[in-house]
């Protein structure tokens, strides 16, 4: 969709000061997309992962094409697979039955366990039915997405060791419930997102977003967390290489 400048996003985002880029697949067709980008430039990673707005493409030949992959990237010695997402629930879209998000959904847990590869979790009004199968299915490594939920729901999340991902959505002026969790959540168990090319922040709204946007993100979640932007930063960057093992 942004091949025509591509290159110079990416080259934006390096000089702004992003270190490191996770490209999150969505079908077999994004994920290996997002292999390819990522074997082109040593800063960038990706996930593989059937979105599940997108179920309804999962099936064992899906699931054996990953697999595949997976196997590929570790023989090359160039790692660029680090996670399996976007994967869990959305009910707001709802292209997909709630019984085949399900499905696909603990399949691919299955999956991560498999490859000893972290989770990306897309959760969208189902917080409950997400959190329910991750915990049945005793999940470990994994981060919520996106996370736009309220306190009580981040600190289910936190209980559990996993991870909450912030978004530039909390400096929309309606967020005020989020940015008090992006406050009061744990040092290590964040992580900072631009979702490019959604979700702009306040201050780029009406535009396309993108990597360097991330800067100012980490500016708006450093002051509500009261700490140095050099702060922020490192806090961020250490725990996505942690989770990611990068």
């Amino acid at each position: 969709m942004f091949d025509a400048d591509r290159e110079d996003m990416i080259e934006r985002a390096r000089k702004a000061g992003v270190k490191m880029m996770v490209n999150a697949g969505d079908d077999l067709k994004s994920s290996l997309a997002g292999l390819e980008l990522a074997r082109a430039y040593d800063f960038i990673f990706c996930t593989f992962g059937v979105h599940p707005n997108e179920a309804l493409k999962w099936d064992k030949k899906v699931e054996a094409a990953f697999v595949a992959a997976i196997a590929d990237d570790r023989l090359s010695g160039n790692r660029r697979i680090v996670a399996i997402g976007e994967v869990g629930l959305d009910y707001y879209r709802d292209r997909a039955p709630k019984e085949v998000q399900k499905t696909v959904f603990r399949e691919q847990l299955h999956l991560a366990v498999r490859e000893d590869l972290p989770v990306v979790i897309h959760c969208r009004d189902a917080f409950e039915d997400v959190i329910t199968i991750l915990e049945e299915e005793n999940s470990e490594r994994v981060v919520f997405h996106c996370f736009d939920g309220d306190l009580k729901m981040a600190k289910r999340i936190w209980a559990n060791g996993w991870l909450t991902s912030f978004t530039a959505i909390v400096s929309y002026p309606k967020n005020e419930e989020l940015r008090r969790v992006v406050a009061e959540c744990p040092s290590h168990l964040f992580m900072l997102e631009t979702d490019a090319p959604f979700l702009p922040h306040q201050d780029f709204r009406g535009q396309r977003n993108e990597p360097a946007f991330l800067v100012r993100l980490g500016e708006t979640v450093a002051e509500l967390r009261g700490i140095s932007k050099v702060e922020l930063a490192e806090q961020s960057l250490n725990n996505a290489q942690s989770f990611f093992g990068i």
